[in-house]
């Protein structure tokens, strides 16, 4: 047996939980299957995503994009598409 392992069956701990989006096209690690539209946006800068706190964050739904809040909580799911990009983007 690990110490890993020894370790999370004497606290009864899980190990952490972490779902793969996708953010701008880039793979994204984030802690929990519940996250804040903010909590993306900092995982994905965290993870060399080339957004900044202040953009809007979408989400691929239904063949359209949906606008996520930074205090939104949002259910993602693997691979789940999300677009983060400047407000002010006229394109």
């Amino acid at each position: 047996m690990t110490a890993l392992k020894a370790e999370q069956q004497n606290d009864g701990a899980r190990p952490p939980r972490t779902v793969e989006v996708i953010v701008n096209t880039k793979p994204v690690e984030v802690p929990e299957r519940e996250v804040t539209g903010l909590e993306i946006k900092q995982a994905a800068i965290a993870q060399g995503v080339d957004i900044q706190l202040t953009f809007q964050l979408s989400v691929h739904h239904g063949g359209k994009y949906h606008v996520i809040g930074d205090t939104d909580t949002v259910r993602v799911h693997r691979h789940e598409d999300f677009l983060c990009v400047d407000k002010d983007d006229n394109s």
